[in-house]
């Protein structure tokens, strides 16, 4: 069987099983309320969603992480030059 998927699928062995998280989580690790990530607010309509059953919904961690590593780097480089010599 095992022969078998990976004629069918030659990356499978390659594939990491990835860790899935709830929308309670995600908004913990962005900093946002868990209604703003299930509507898709604050960025997070780019997440890649995983529903389970009706209602509910799950989020891929490492996603997750690259995404509010993303948005910190995005706000370092917004923050005007002269703030940081103000504070030297």
């Amino acid at each position: 069987m095992k022969v078998l998927a990976q004629r069918l699928n030659p990356l499978m062995s390659l594939m990491t099983k990835k860790t899935r998280i709830d929308a309670k989580r995600v908004a913990e690790i962005i900093g946002c309320s868990r209604k703003t990530v299930l509507n898709g607010g604050a960025g997070t309509a780019q997440l890649t969603r995983i529903r389970n059953g009706s209602t509910q919904v799950r989020f891929i961690l490492e996603e997750v992480l690259a995404f509010a590593e993303k948005q910190e780097r995005d706000a370092q480089h917004r923050l005007p030059k002269a703030h940081s010599t103000m504070t030297s």
